[in-house]
């Protein structure tokens, strides 16, 4: 049963219909234990060296494979740097993008500007007489220029969100040759926040398909509480949306393209660019290999995280809702409100969890959807089908069966358990931030194979989910004969504190 603010509140909504009441809880069942999974020590990514001046040994964003390139997975830090573990396991920088882009800053050094993701063309590694042989993209962050190719609405500009085409001349070296860059798209943001995300092809779209080699670039709000310059609803604004374009030089010369079959190709009151609108912050966005449907995990404010299915042309309503919930009309207010009943405009999510059921035990400042991935690997034969999501400041895991939301609002979410070396455990106590009350700052990885890979931003530990009953892979027991198991890395760690304070 919904709870709410106040009796007076509830005589008001009992007494009055149309009145909107303040939903206080509006999650009220807390999510239940599910399965467990086994969790093994992958890889530490490169550790910044002393002296660590914001409290982190790394910035770790993102893990991905390239295709065509089997046996190699690339970490982002948003500091600049691209590394790439081999089969060995181990780690090596491959290449930091600060060499090559002379403009590239993190401007205010916070965990939502610098390197914030990398895409591989499709045809990466594949034939080199087609498009997008050795061609992969960045979304990274500079001082703003004055020279934005587009830009929402605010007072001033902080910084530009920039989308760099690099070109290598041999997909499969260790270490690249990498061309000069080629700006594609440059976006002037007015507030340090809810700026760019993931970007990112379609894993499932073949050559002959209009989808293959378009670019799916994520962008917050622009900044703030409440969208404070109503970004988010305007169709003018690349801010609070999902833009699609081909990245690839238009006939004419042209940086980009925008696709013909984009909902708003050829407006003159919309940007073209925009394939889908109404979001927050959507930091990262996935495909299900098993449906072909974009996954979206869209970071709340005050009540509610969500998960969203891509669509074109969707509105997925904030800052008018939260999840499934109605907002307050004043853009400070960080209520949710049990009416007006979304009107069929909005697409709602098909999972949310609010936030008491992170912070109810007073433990976590924060809360954060960090990721959300449909399993499609063998390694975990009872998540098959799975969405995963993660929470980033908790490091906690849900998951729910897609198969099983049909006829409900929301899915219902489960917590995967994690086991480590034959004990249960939480990515809080392995691999939390002493700095910051034990913050994990945790994002989800793949790889081509479809296996999941939790990645610790704080010191840079990976780990790869499996089944309890598996035995682990040779590079896993090579790494922690060697030391580098999270438990040394721990032990490490303490050490570190000492030296490094």
């Amino acid at each position: 049963m919904i709870r709410y603010l106040g009796a007076a509140l509830c005589v008001a909504a009992a007494t009055s219909p149309t009145s909107a009441a303040i939903v206080i809880n509006p999650v009220p069942t807390p999510i239940a234990p599910g399965k467990t999974v086994r969790l093994d020590f992958f890889t530490r990514a490169p550790v910044s060296r002393f002296p660590v001046t914001d409290g982190f040994y790394t910035r770790i964003q993102s893990l991905q494979s390239s295709p065509g390139v089997s046996g190699r997975k690339f970490i982002t830090d948003t500091r600049g740097l691209i590394s790439v573990v081999g089969p060995d396991g181990i780690s090596r920088p491959w290449l930091d993008i600060k060499s090559v882009l002379p403009g590239f800053s993190n401007v205010t050094n916070t965990s939502q500007t610098g390197l914030m993701s990398l895409a591989f063309h499709p045809n990466f590694a594949g034939d080199k007489n087609q498009p997008g042989y050795g061609v992969f993209y960045t979304v990274d962050t500079s001082t703003p220029t004055g020279t934005a190719t587009l830009s929402g609405k605010g007072a001033a500009i902080d910084h530009d969100n920039v989308i760099h085409e690099f070109r290598v001349t041999d997909p499969t070296a260790a270490i690249p040759t990498v061309q000069p860059a080629r700006e594609v798209l440059r976006v002037g943001q007015p507030l340090s926040d809810h700026g760019a995300g993931t970007i990112a092809f379609n894993p499932s779209a073949t050559p002959d398909s209009p989808d293959y080699g378009k670019l799916y670039i994520g962008f917050g709000d622009g900044g703030g509480i409440g969208d404070p310059y109503a970004n988010a609803q305007d169709q003018r604004s690349p801010f609070g949306k999902i833009l699609r374009i081909d990245p690839a030089r238009g006939a004419n010369g042209e940086a980009y393209t925008i696709p013909s079959d984009n909902p708003n190709a050829g407006s003159t009151t919309a940007l073209g660019e925009v394939w889908a609108s109404g979001l927050r912050n959507p930091q990262h966005f996935s495909w299900d290999k098993n449906t072909g449907q974009m996954l979206i995990s869209d970071i709340g404010q005050s009540q509610l995280e969500e998960v969203n299915v891509g669509k074109a042309g969707a509105n997925y309503g904030w800052p008018l809702r939260e999840g499934t919930f109605a907002r307050g009309a004043n853009w400070w207010d960080g209520n949710v409100y049990d009416t007006p009943a979304n009107p069929g405009t909005f697409a709602d999510p098909v999972a949310q969890f609010d936030h008491e059921e992170i912070v109810r035990s007073g433990q976590f400042n924060g809360v954060a959807v960090s990721g959300a991935f449909a399993y499609a690997g063998s390694a975990i034969p009872e998540l098959n089908g799975m969405v995963v999501l993660s929470e980033l400041v908790s490091g906690r895991l849900f998951y729910y069966d897609p198969r099983e939301t049909i006829g409900l609002s929301t899915a219902t979410l489960y917590e995967l358990g994690l086991n480590f070396e034959g004990s249960d455990t939480t990515l809080f106590d392995l691999a939390g931030n002493p700095y910051a009350r034990g913050r994990v700052d945790l994002r989800l990885g793949t790889d081509t194979a479809g296996e999941l890979y939790l990645l610790t931003k704080f010191n840079g530990d990976i780990f790869r989910l499996s089944s309890l009953g598996a035995v682990p892979e040779p590079a896993t027991w090579a790494m922690m004969i060697l030391g580098f198991g999270a438990v040394g890395g721990a032990m490490r760690r303490r050490r570190l504190k000492v030296s490094y304070a």
